[in-house]
Formats: structure tokens, C-alpha cells, sequence
């Protein structure tokens, strides 16, 4: 299955707070690097797909693709799970080489599961946090 997430807004008001109150009292020639980066940042896409024996990981500005990664199960570490805030959960897939990354940003319960079952049916390392056990016992109840 695929997911598609963004980044949080939290980082667009950061960014907005830079570029109204720092941006400008700077220099042109460093105004313009910053906003291209702002820009990048606000307008990315990240793209996740799990099948039975890959993960495909993909960002995106608009259409075009700026990383791409397959992942086999002998290229990962391990998925640790844990938790953002209070009741985010939160899976992070440590690569052997390359970039980690996190699944934060998708903003869904169904890939996290999906991860878990992935990482059980392909025999990697689970780790979960005392935290995201917290979380898994108060949502089991409710």
C-alpha cells in the first residue's frame, strides 16, 4: 500500500516567523539560499510503499523525484517504534547504508501496523520504547 504525508505545519510557521523578523536584515546574497530552502521544505511530498518484501521511500518537489530508495529487508537495521508528543505514534526504519527515516509525518495508524507486520514477516529487529508500550496498552483498552 502507499502513503503520502507533508510536513508539519509547525515548520511553516517557523519558517515564516524567519523570513518576517531575520530575512530582512540580511544580505541578498544570503536571503536567497534561505528561501529557496523554505521553499523546498514547504513544498516537498514524502511517498511510502510497503509491499510483501520491499519498502519504497520516495520525496518529491511537485512531480519530480528527488530521492528515491528500495529497501530489502537484508538492507534494514531495524524499525524502532516510539512515540511524538502524546499520542503520536511514530516508527523510524534504521538503514544499514543510507538515510533513516521516520513515518511521523504520514499521520497514520494503518502504516504503523503495516510496518510492524513488514518488519515480523521479514525478521527484523523490533524496538519498541517504554513510551510507545504506554501507548499501545491505553489505545488496546479504549
Amino acid at each position: 500500500m502507499t502513503y503520502s504525508g507533508k510536513m508539519s505545519k509547525n515548520i511553516l510557521y517557523a519558517i515564516l516567523f524567519i523570513s518576517a523578523f531575520i530575512l530582512p536584515n540580511l544580505n541578498w546574497f544570503i536571503k536567497l539560499p534561505i528561501t529557496f530552502v523554505a521553499l523546498m521544505i514547504i513544498l516537498h511530498q514524502l511517498q511510502l510503499t510497503i509491499t510483501s518484501d520491499q519498502l519504497e521511500y520516495k520525496i518529491k518537489l511537485f512531480k519530480f523525484t528527488i530521492y528515491y530508495k528500495i529497501l530489502t529487508p537484508d538492507k534494514i537495521k531495524k524499525i524502532k517504534f516510539g512515540r511524538i508528543g502524546w499520542t503520536t505514534k511514530n516508527a523510524v526504519v534504521k538503514v544499514k547504508r543510507g538515510l533513516n527515516f521516520g513515518v511521523a509525518y504520514f499521520y497514520s495508524e494503518q502504516l504503523i501496523r503495516e510496518l510492524e507486520e513488514f518488519a515480523l514477516a521479514n525478521h527484523i529487529e523490533i524496538q519498541k520504547t517504554r513510551d510507545y508500550h504506554l501507548l499501545e496498552r491505553y489505545y488496546s483498552h479504549n
